[in-house]
């Protein structure tokens, strides 16, 4: 078997470019000055709009958007670093930091009370309690919630809270829980 033969039967990439090349030089050839003054001129210009849609309009509006969002962003690096000055500047908490007092019913109807909510149930073991509203504001929920967590180290480990029809009325359950210790179990 020759190389001829062996050239035949498959057509290899240099073969097809070949051909390829053939082809275009046969076209551009029987095409007169002015037809090719023009393909050439479609040409640059597709070439042109290639270069503007995959490389130029996508920088500048990457660049326009940067733009916009720039602002905002440094406002909120400096707010990330006004507050690591205020973490690093702030007293570091002593060692031993006395433990809360116990939590008890009594000290959870009494915050209660002090913010106008009762509970319908409330029942306190050891460092857990579970309480339950019906038909208590959201708002004045919450900041009990966020007193609680502050001294007397309560968090919540489970809520289940339903709003009402009437606004800022809600039904919840609570299970909350005191952290002791220093180190917060």
């Amino acid at each position: 078997m020759n190389a001829a033969t062996r050239t035949a039967g498959t057509s290899s990439p240099r073969n097809r470019l070949g051909g390829l090349k053939q082809s275009a030089s046969t076209f551009w050839n029987e095409r007169n000055q002015r037809e090719r003054r023009m393909l050439s001129l479609a040409a640059v210009v597709v070439v042109l709009g290639l270069i503007y849609a995959l490389l130029i309009d996508p920088a500048m509006s990457g660049r326009a958007d940067l733009e916009k969002r720039l602002p905002a962003l440094r406002q909120q690096a400096a707010e990330v670093q006004a507050l690591a000055r205020q973490a690093a500047s702030a007293p570091a908490a002593p060692a031993n930091t006395a433990a809360p007092p116990a939590m008890t019913r009594e000290s959870l109807e009494t915050s209660l009370s002090r913010k106008g909510i009762k509970a319908q149930n409330l029942s306190v073991t050891g460092e857990l309690a579970k309480a339950q509203f019906n038909g208590v504001s959201f708002a004045a929920l919450v900041d009990w919630l966020t007193e609680m967590q502050g001294a007397p180290r309560i968090s919540v480990l489970d809520a289940n809270v339903e709003a009402q029809a009437q606004p800022d009325t809600v039904n919840a359950t609570l299970t909350l829980r005191q952290q002791r210790g220093e180190a917060g179990r």
